[in-house]
């Protein structure tokens, strides 16, 4: 019964999900794949530790080459602020983020607000 409950309320936080922080990551030639290997890694170990972090990971199928996206949702717009991300906040955060950047090239962050979701 508590495990119901918890799914309800995390589906009633997707859909509430407001604001949208996706983040680009362009990666260096050959590295999609250790590159997405550690963003799924990292993302099992968040989401168990604090189920309220809401995140996809997505990876190119046309465009630049070599690129992954972190999608971040939050319900309020003050949620967007960096210091504030349930994700950052994690311990093991800054050891992940420091083995993942060298096999970045560039990275782009956008904020996105949720008009409509069907």
């Amino acid at each position: 019964m508590e495990g119901l409950f918890l799914l309800f309320i995390l589906s009633l936080i997707q859909q509430t999900a407001m604001y949208i922080e996706r983040n680009e990551f362009h990666l260096k030639f050959g590295m999609a794949t250790e590159a997405k290997s550690q963003w799924k890694d990292f993302l099992e170990k968040a989401v168990k530790e604090n189920p309220a972090i809401r995140a996809r990971l997505l990876s190119d199928l046309t465009g630049r080459g070599y690129t992954i996206v972190l999608e971040l949702s939050y319900p309020t717009y003050a949620e967007l602020e960096p210091s504030r991300c349930l994700l950052t906040r994690l311990p093991g955060w800054k050891a992940f983020y420091s083995r993942f950047i060298p096999l970045c090239e560039a990275s782009h962050r956008t904020l996105y607000k949720l008009e409509t979701s069907l």
